[in-house]
């Protein structure tokens, strides 16, 4: 009480960021719910448009990037990305993976698919290379569920690349790490392995 006696303005001022602070959150917090559902009425917009339409396609597009920070936007993305790699626009596709991949590093599940599609996509451009990196990406991410099946998409890339010695690494690593509910995963890996050393290729 004496301090505040004494130095009652310093104590005014603290009150005041401190309500200030309050408000900004409670204004950020109303903010982003107002996005939120905008974003997701425009997502149901697009959706009543027929899939094949260009209407749809401009339609996707302008969710992807007004909403892009939101759940809507990034459903969008992942259907535009999707429709692009179908429509051999393969550039465009990549973008759009990478971009979802980047902003959903709080939502693992979306992370790992939009990561795996940007695989597919290095495929559809004919760099495997580029493809088992992206795979080996999600395989390292801690929120990944499946892991090891990331890892065996990573080794089969690494095999049409013609890194046999890459794919045949990553297929012994899968072997070792495997736990119970990776027994499918842990039997392709050994049976590749196994093809790798009957055709000489390791």
């Amino acid at each position: 009480m004496l301090w505040i006696k004494a130095h009652w303005v310093s104590a005014v001022e603290l009150v005041a960021v401190g309500l200030l602070v309050v408000a900004v959150m409670v204004g950020a917090d109303a903010y982003g719910r107002r996005r939120a559902r905008s974003g997701a009425e425009a997502m149901f917009g697009v959706e009543a448009k027929s899939p094949a339409s260009e209407a749809r396609l401009a339609g996707l597009e302008r969710v992807a990037d007004d909403y892009s920070r939101y759940f809507a936007g990034k459903r969008a993305m992942m259907e535009l990305g999707g429709r692009l790699l179908a429509e051999g626009r393969t550039a465009e596709a990549k973008r759009q993976f990478a971009k979802l991949a980047d902003g959903s590093r709080s939502q693992a599940v979306l992370r790992i698919a939009a990561l795996h599609r940007l695989a597919e996509t290095r495929l559809a451009e004919g760099d495997p290379a580029a493809a088992a990196e992206a795979y080996r990406k999600a395989a390292a991410d801690p929120g990944n569920l499946i892991p090891k099946t990331s890892e065996l998409m990573a080794a089969a890339c690494l095999e049409r690349a013609g890194d046999f010695q890459g794919a045949a690494e990553l297929y012994r690593i899968i072997i070792d790490g495997a736990g119970e509910d990776d027994r499918l995963v842990r039997a392709r890996s050994e049976e590749r392995l196994l093809w790798l050393a009957a055709n000489g290729r390791i």
